[in-house]
């Protein structure tokens, strides 16, 4: 734990990551073995969709539980929690998420489009009311995830733990360590949520600036239709 949480300030390597437009993370971080062993890791779950329902009501139930209420699960059980709309919604494209990356980075080779796509989940959280008013260096939500990520999820790559209704079949010899997996997602999920965090606070500047903008305009025009009256 805590790999993520200082990111963006505790790496230089980390920090040019973030900030350079110029810099593909995804690109600089991984070679072609790493990025391979990524896709291919992921794709030996065999519901990932359900490992990624687990941690996420494990992060509800035990490290965030004022996230409950922005995905309406408040009032659920924990065994009903991934049927509810809005939290079944979000893991769904978690789950969709890491497909699209794990297969832009590991199998078409397109970087870019990786890189994009984090970016553009950072802005989409951009426009989450609670996010825009609770998400900070202190408690960066973005980076509670990636951590819990790291410490739940892997395990589940490297066969440490099963997943739920697992089916017995022939397994054959990985051709990466455990110790290759564990690194390679650790940073992965590291970059992921650097890439994510800074999106969303570049989006949530923007929007402040502009709900400041509207309320500069509403107060100058009130003054002038005040200045018309008396005249």
């Amino acid at each position: 734990m805590g790999n993520v949480a200082t990111v963006a300030r505790r790496s230089k390597s980390i920090g040019t990551w973030v900030s350079s437009e110029s810099e593909n993370p995804f690109e600089i971080a991984f070679v072609k073995k790493e990025r391979i062993c990524l896709r291919e890791s992921f794709q030996k779950l065999e519901n990932p969709k359900e490992v990624i329902g687990i941690i996420f009501i494990k992060i509800l139930n035990d490290i965030a539980p004022e996230l409950k209420k922005p995905f309406g699960v408040e009032r659920s059980s924990t065994a009903a929690m991934p049927k509810m709309p809005k939290l079944g919604k979000h893991i769904a494209r978690f789950a969709d998420c890491l497909d699209q990356l794990t297969n832009m980075i590991g199998n078409t080779e397109n970087l870019l489009g990786a890189w994009q796509l984090a970016r553009r989940t950072g802005r989409a959280h951009s426009r989450q009311i609670f996010l825009e008013k609770n998400q900070s260096e202190k408690r960066n939500y973005f980076a509670i995830v990636g951590n819990t990520f790291i410490d739940e999820f892997i395990p589940y790559l490297i066969d440490e733990k099963e997943e739920p209704n697992h089916k017995k079949r022939v397994r054959f010899a990985s051709p990466y360590s455990v110790a290759m997996i564990t690194d390679v997602w650790r940073r992965f999920f590291t970059i992921l949520v650097a890439q994510i965090t800074e999106s969303f606070e570049e989006n949530r500047k923007k929007h402040t600036y502009i709900a400041n903008q509207k309320d500069k305009l509403d107060i100058k025009s009130a003054e002038i239709n005040e200045r018309n009256k008396s005249n």
